[in-house]
């Protein structure tokens, strides 16, 4: 099912964004309790998990703050040419294409540890916006798009990634609600692939916070576009 409410105007829209919020807030509702808090950083990250497929693999979660503007993060998450600075492993990631004003599809090279190979992921990303301007989601779901390279690499599957921003502190600080939940496919037993994947939260929210703190950041058009009331 998809979901696009960027191009309606005024009261359609409200109510748009209102029946998409209840869609996507009541299976939450329901996933709430499976949700386990493990600990909160000394910087203020609190850092969540559950077991979320049969085969035993981990879905993880971090809420934090982040010291700029929504816009000022949501160019820095959409910057391939940025990503390798703040995410942990990635070795090369490219935005594929655009599809309209609020999907593009990417792809990611990940470098494993010696003795495991590579993978890559490709992955339709859905931009989500409330009609005040004052939220936005990144929603990444596994594609197999034909654009996508062929390559010598394992290729993963992205079953959930996002991250859902908040303007907050009269828009000075954005509020981030990311999740994380991959099958890195080939013979990692699950054990050992949650192990790998545990920091996640801890390290991409602080390599999120130092990138966007970088001086040479301008905002995004297309951002900039979507964001408008």
């Amino acid at each position: 099912m998809r979901f696009s409410f960027t191009y309606f105007p005024g009261k359609t829209r409200a109510l748009a964004w209102g029946a998409l919020s209840l869609f996507l807030l009541l299976p939450a509702a329901g996933r709430a309790a499976e949700w386990k808090q493990v600990s909160t950083t000394s910087d203020g990250i609190e850092i969540f998990r559950k077991t979320s497929t049969q085969r035993g693999l981990i879905e993880f979660r971090g809420v934090g703050v982040v010291d700029a503007p929504l816009p000022v993060v949501a160019t820095v998450i959409a910057d391939a040419g940025r990503r390798r600075e703040w995410i942990k492993g990635l070795k090369g990631s490219q935005i594929l294409g655009w599809q309209g004003r609020d999907v593009f599809v990417e792809y990611d090279h990940i470098d494993m540890p010696m003795l495991f190979s590579d993978r890559d992921f490709v992955s339709r990303v859905q931009l989500h916006i409330e009609p005040s301007g004052k939220e936005l989601a990144f929603l990444y779901r596994f594609t197999d798009d034909p654009a996508a390279p062929r390559t010598r690499y394992i290729r993963g599957e992205v079953i959930n990634m996002s991250f859902l921003l908040s303007s907050v502190e009269e828009d000075r600080k954005t509020r981030i609600d990311a999740e994380f939940l991959c099958d890195p496919k080939g013979w990692i037993p699950a054990w050992l692939v949650n192990y790998f994947l545990q920091d996640w939260p801890e390290t991409t929210f602080r390599g999120l916070r130092t990138e966007v703190r970088k001086p040479d950041i301008s905002v995004d058009p297309r951002i900039s576009d979507l964001l408008k009331p």
